[in-house]
């Protein structure tokens, strides 16, 4: 995604923001830096998907982009950066179609 930053202040919606994936918990805001572990397309809740596992190095969460068979440039061993709200789901935390970018 071009133009976007992520949040830089320590609480959204009155809630403080999970900067580890350790600290992510469902409804609350996460923006962590991780690399993509694994890519794969799915079915989420019924419908295509392509979902990504994203590890910190405290944790790993799964990143979901609804209706879409890829992401150019999301592929294993990149770096990035996603914002979104966390939820809870069978493989743990879930972003599901979160902001992102690529890091260098």
């Amino acid at each position: 995604m071009s133009g976007w930053e992520p949040t830089s202040g320590d609480i959204w919606g009155g809630r403080p923001i999970a900067r580890r994936i350790a600290d992510a918990r469902p409804r609350r805001r996460v923006v962590v830096t991780g690399k993509v572990v694994d890519a794969q397309p799915s079915i989420w809740r019924g419908s295509g998907a392509m979902a990504f596992g994203l590890d910190d190095g405290t944790g790993r969460l799964t990143i979901v982009f609804g209706g879409l068979r890829s992401i150019p440039g999301m592929v294993e061993g990149v770096q990035c950066t996603v914002e979104g709200t966390a939820l809870a789901d069978e493989e743990g935390i879930v972003l599901w179609n979160p902001f992102y970018r690529f890091e260098p």
